[in-house]
C-alpha cells in the first residue's frame, strides 16, 4: 500500500469515526459515566499503533494475494466473475476472522493479548482499535493464509478490510438502535447491540457473539447470545487494576504480566 493509498484510507476511517463519535452524543447506548474518564489516551495511543501496523500488513496481504495468483492459483481459475470472487472472498475471510477471534477466547495465552481490547471499563467508538499489537499480527494470519491456500483476489482481501474496519467502528459506538430493527440486521449481520454483548464481564457473553461482520457463523456454530441482553450488561473485565487499564503502557505490558483467564472447564471440546 502507497504512502496516497494509507492516508486516503486513515482519512475515511478517522472521518467515520468521528462522525459515529457526533452520533453518540446525540442517541447514547449508555449514558456517560464515570467509566468513560481516563481512557482517552489509552485508546488513542494504540489506535495510531493499530494504524501504522496495518498499513504495513495490508501492503504484506497485497503482496501475498499477488504471489498466489501468478502461481496459477486462486478462485479466478474456477471462473466466477470478479464481483463473484470478491463477495466469495469476503465470506471466506470472515469466516476465518471468526476463528481467529474464537481463538483469543479459548487459549489462554492469547487471552492475554486480546484482554487489552476486553479491559475497557467502557465501550464507545474509541474502544474501536483499542488492540494490542499482537492481536493485529494474529488475525493477520489467519487472513493471509486462506488469502495464499486460495488465491484470493487482492480486491477481495481490500474490500473485506475495508467493510470490516467501518462496521468495527459501528459495532462499537455507543449509539442506540432501534430494537425491532436490530432484531432483523442481527439474524445475519453483527449489530451494535450484538457486539456490546460480547464486551459484558460475564463469562458466557464474552465468550459468545465472536462474528465480526456476518452473524450467520455465531447463530450456525452456537455461540450466538441474543441481542437484548446488550441492555443490561456491565463493561470490562473483574479483577483487572484500573490504572493498568487506563495506561497506554499497561495495555502494552499487559500479555507479559499476571495469570490469564481460566477456561480449562469453560472450552471442553473446543
Amino acid at each position: 500500500m502507497t504512502t496516497q493509498e494509507f492516508l486516503t484510507n486513515a482519512t475515511i476511517i478517522i472521518s467515520l469515526m468521528a462522525l459515529f463519535a457526533l452520533i453518540e452524543t446525540i442517541v447514547p447506548f449508555f449514558a456517560r459515566d464515570e467509566a468513560r474518564t481516563g481512557r482517552g489516551s489509552a485508546n488513542l495511543g494504540l489506535t495510531v499503533l493499530t494504524f501504522a501496523l496495518n498499513w504495513g500488513l495490508s501492503s504484506a496481504a497485497a503482496l501475498v494475494a499477488l504471489g498466489a495468483s501468478r502461481h496459477g492459483a486462486g478462485l479466478a481459475t474456477l471462473g466466477p466473475t470478479m464481483p463473484l470472487q470478491i463477495a466469495l472472498s469476503v465470506a471466506v475471510l470472515d469466516l476465518f476472522t471468526y476463528i481467529a477471534h474464537r481463538s483469543m477466547h479459548a487459549v489462554p495465552l492469547l487471552w492475554r493479548v486480546h484482554q487489552a481490547h476486553h479491559s475497557d471499563p467502557f465501550v464507545d467508538v474509541s474502544t474501536t482499535y483499542r488492540q494490542h499489537p499482537l492481536e493485529g499480527l494474529w488475525r493477520f494470519l489467519w487472513i493471509v493464509g486462506p488469502a495464499w491456500t486460495l488465491g484470493l483476489p487482492a480486491s477481495g482481501i481490500v474490500v473485506y478490510r475495508f467493510i470490516s474496519a467501518v462496521n468495527a467502528i459501528l459495532e462499537h459506538a455507543n449509539i442506540r438502535v432501534w430494537r425491532p430493527l436490530d432484531g432483523i440486521l442481527s439474524l445475519f449481520w453483527v449489530t451494535p447491540n450484538m457486539h456490546k454483548v460480547h464486551h459484558s464481564r460475564e463469562c458466557v457473553e464474552t465468550d459468545s457473539n465472536y462474528g465480526n461482520i456476518f452473524a450467520i457463523y455465531d447463530r450456525v456454530l452456537g455461540t450466538f447470545t441474543p441481542t437484548a441482553r446488550a441492555f443490561d450488561i456491565a463493561y470490562g473485565l473483574d479483577g483487572m487494576d484500573p490504572n493498568c487499564t487506563r495506561s497506554f503502557v499497561g495495555l502494552l505490558s499487559m500479555p507479559f504480566r499476571g495469570e490469564p483467564r481460566d477456561y480449562r472447564s469453560r472450552f471442553v471440546g473446543v
